[in-house]
């Protein structure tokens, strides 16, 4: 048997050097590959992570604003409503929160333990930290007309329908472009469908509610409500925002009405609210934006804006490159928000929007 002779020089074949030489620049163009991947992918993390933050930012501030744009909506009268000369008469008893029948605005300083303990948490989720809490009082949903004038001595309306669903115990508005009445309804009207179904609401001294516990006040004249005037019935409703705890541990912004609540937005983690106060001299114009905590009792029915931050973060840790710091909330006194440092390395961006509230406005 012939035996093959060695390969000579120039002949097909690779020495021990030359193939450690071609591993070394396989394995350097792995690497390279591995590096382009690498980067490429922790590019698209971060690019996808800060959409992500943008878009819950967008949500969460718009959410909040379009409730708080028809904060103190009472039907075709809204503006500059007030007991005093009559255009608003609450006859609530006991009397709606807040301070006074025209607020439509409270806010709860979350860092303040007076002012966070005024707010009543009727849910089972827990508030987050520092966060401030906003609740907004307005009318709601469908109008319905009234069928008849209403009786100021039998103390009830009679309304087209109650496809709206009105209960007992319900907080509703009864009013035209020049009057609103404030009451709870003390009687349990049948829900009807849409059409023609004369349904009697009741404001008596008591009754309304499961216990019969809220009722009006029948100290307090009563108009009455033509329907030549236009005059419709609407729920009035109190919705808070604030920031808890979801099922996945993580903190989203929440919403709160009616005993019911949902998560609007997750990764929401802070929220600080700043209040635009009014003059006393009635012109509207914003003399100072203060905290919650900063604005006395009387003072709520001057406010004529908010200014709402929220702090919203990535669902995706260990994105950011860096130790990451922002401005969010004044703490100090000094009225400038302070710098914070993120504890993690998920990427975080504030959000703060000025909204003008509509019905307090000239």
């Amino acid at each position: 048997m012939r035996l093959n002779p060695p390969l000579r020089r120039g002949q097909l074949g690779l020495t021990l050097v030359e193939l450690m030489i071609s591993v070394v620049i396989g394995l350097v163009a792995l690497a390279a590959l591995l590096v382009v991947y690498l980067g490429s992918r922790a590019a698209y993390v971060s690019s996808d992570s800060l959409a992500r933050v943008q878009e819950s930012g967008r949500f969460a501030v718009e959410f909040i604003a379009q409730e708080a744009r028809m904060s103190g909506f009472m039907g075709c009268r809204s503006r500059n409503l007030s007991d005093a000369d009559q255009s608003l008469i609450n006859i609530t008893n006991p009397p709606v929160a807040f301070s006074g029948s025209r607020d439509a605005i409270r806010g709860f300083d979350g860092s303040n333990a007076a002012s966070i303990s005024l707010w009543t948490n009727l849910t089972p989720i827990a508030r987050v930290g520092a966060s401030d809490v906003i609740t907004i009082r307005r009318a709601t949903g469908q109008m319905v007309g009234i069928a008849a004038n209403s009786d100021p001595v039998a103390r009830t309306v009679t309304i087209r329908h109650n496809a709206l669903g009105i209960g007992n115990g319900d907080l509703v508005v009864l009013g035209n472009c020049e009057r609103a009445m404030l009451f709870y309804v003390t009687n349990s009207p049948a829900t009807t469908g849409v059409g023609t179904f004369p349904t009697v609401l009741e404001f008596n001294a008591s009754g309304g509610g499961p216990s019969g516990t809220l009722g009006n006040d029948t100290s307090i004249p009563l108009p009455a409500f033509e329907v030549t005037s236009r005059a419709e019935v609407m729920r009035v409703v109190e919705t808070s925002y604030f920031i808890g705890v979801n099922s996945a541990g993580r903190p989203a912004l929440f919403r709160a009405s009616g005993g019911a609540v949902e998560e609007l937005v997750d990764n929401v983690e802070d929220m600080d609210v700043l209040y635009g106060v009014a003059g006393p001299d009635g012109d509207g114009v914003i003399e100072a934006y203060r905290r919650a905590d900063q604005i006395p009792a009387a003072d709520w029915a001057r406010v004529v804006s908010a200014r709402i931050s929220l702090l919203v973060a990535a669902p995706t840790d260990n994105v950011a490159t860096g130790e990451q710091t922002y401005v969010f909330r004044e703490t100090t006194g000094d009225g400038v928000a302070d710098q914070q440092t993120a504890p993690d390395r998920r990427l975080r961006h504030v959000f703060t929007a000025t909204i003008s509230l509509r019905n307090r406005v000239l």
